[in-house]
């Protein structure tokens, strides 16, 4: 076997075994949100509850365990009126460039209510909310589980976050499900150029013999 055969298979091979480790650099399912890392921060006019386990009497979970997802609701104000900050943040994850963050979120559906949830991020490992910056916001959707996505800025690690917002006074209960960071696949894209080279070469070389 010529060494240029070998470079050709060894360049696949680190290929497929990319691609079968591709996937997530960070997932969460919230089986059980009093052991997955995640910081709980009640910023609300007057604190009420933190964001919790969620509840399958009101809807289930997207995926695993009918209770596997966090969950908010207007009571994140104790006296169930007021504007609502209420924090769900990540333990510190390795972004990189270019990874984006996807979740799946869900409200319950009550006339003359809906829930505001905001997406944040933040650079290295703080986790003062006042470091965050705004990715975006929605108003979680009362017809089923609804997956989102964000682009997160390059950054060695950070914290992703999720803020219950609005006024509680018009709020009722929303929940976040399958949570994952996925790189952007540029050393694949770098493989293939490499695959793609040594091919030109292997022409070249086959045209001067």
């Amino acid at each position: 076997m010529n060494l240029a055969k070998k470079c050709l298979l060894g360049l696949t091979g680190i290929a497929m075994a990319a691609s079968a480790s591709a996937g997530t650099i960070y997932s969460e399912g919230f089986n059980n949100l009093a052991t997955s890392g995640w910081i709980l921060t009640n910023n609300s006019a007057t604190p009420g509850n933190n964001w919790f386990q969620g509840g399958p009497e009101i809807f289930t979970a997207q995926s695993g365990p009918d209770d596997s997802f966090a969950a908010a609701n207007w009571l994140s104000s104790s006296t169930g009126s007021g504007a609502l900050s209420n924090w769900l943040i990540s333990p510190e994850i390795m972004v990189g460039s270019g990874a984006t963050l996807h979740f799946a979120a869900r409200g319950d559906m009550a006339e003359g209510f809906f829930d505001t949830i905001k997406v944040y991020f933040s650079a290295g490992n703080g986790t003062d909310t006042a470091g965050f910056s705004l990715l975006g916001t929605l108003t979680a959707p009362t017809d089923g589980w609804m997956d989102f996505s964000y682009l997160l800025p390059g950054a060695t690690s950070g914290r992703i976050a999720f803020e219950y917002a609005g006024l509680a006074d018009t709020a009722n209960y929303a929940g976040i499900d399958s949570v994952s960071v996925v790189p952007e696949p540029a050393s694949f894209a770098l493989v293939g150029l490499g695959l793609a080279g040594l091919g030109i070469a292997r022409r070249k070389s086959a045209r001067k013999n």
